[in-house]
């Protein structure tokens, strides 16, 4: 394959994970959340199609297998901990220290655990990150009943300051969005996305 020019050259570089240059060109908080959202979208995607060797990992391996397929493609994420708890995915901004996105991953045993994620990932996020996620491992049963039970438990006790029930995310399946009155006084918006590992 002959290259024309350069601008050849980094399209083709760049073309398995056009995600990677939006996140390095993010600028604000609402933008970096937007692309943070894709990229959850394809990690979710890695560990579906990766879900015979999962179905039956530890909660800490299907994360690390999530963060590993981030950083493939320059993405900074880590799991760490911090002063407030064990953050389970960290994804930064390489070049803007503010732009941060926190996650939580559980395994599915219900509504009442994924809303002690909820909690945690809350606590982490200080309110100075507008967005944040929590995954739902589902390793046995039907992820969409699951994730429908999610909704109605949400909606009915409106956990850490719900503003409102959840939307049904429009983008990919099996996922809702919840907005939350953070502590600091800040809104921050919350993806609940389950992972199909059955």
């Amino acid at each position: 394959m002959m290259l024309r020019n350069l601008y050849d050259y980094i399209e083709i570089l760049l073309s398995p994970l056009p995600e990677a240059v939006r996140w390095l060109s993010a600028q604000t908080p609402n933008g970096f959340a937007i692309v943070a959202e894709r990229l959850i979208a394809r990690a979710i995607d890695h560990l579906e199609a990766s879900g015979n060797y999962l179905r039956t990992s530890r909660e800490d391996t299907i994360t690390c297998a999530a963060i590993g397929f981030l950083n493939r493609y320059g993405i900074q994420a880590t799991s760490q901990p911090n002063s407030r708890g064990h953050v389970d995915i960290f994804m930064k901004h390489n070049w803007h220290a503010a732009l941060v996105i926190c996650g939580e991953a559980k395994i599915w045993r219900g509504p009442a655990n994924h809303t002690g994620g909820l909690a945690q990932v809350l606590g982490y996020t200080t309110g100075r990150y507008p967005f944040c996620f929590v995954l739902a491992y589902v390793q046995v049963g039907q992820i969409k009943q699951h994730i429908e039970t999610l909704r109605i438990h949400l909606d009915t006790t409106l956990p850490e300051a719900q503003q409102g029930p959840c939307v049904r995310h429009q983008a990919f399946n099996w996922a809702l969005l919840s907005n939350h009155h953070h502590t600091s006084g800040e809104a921050v918006s919350v993806l609940h996305a389950g992972v199909n590992l059955v």
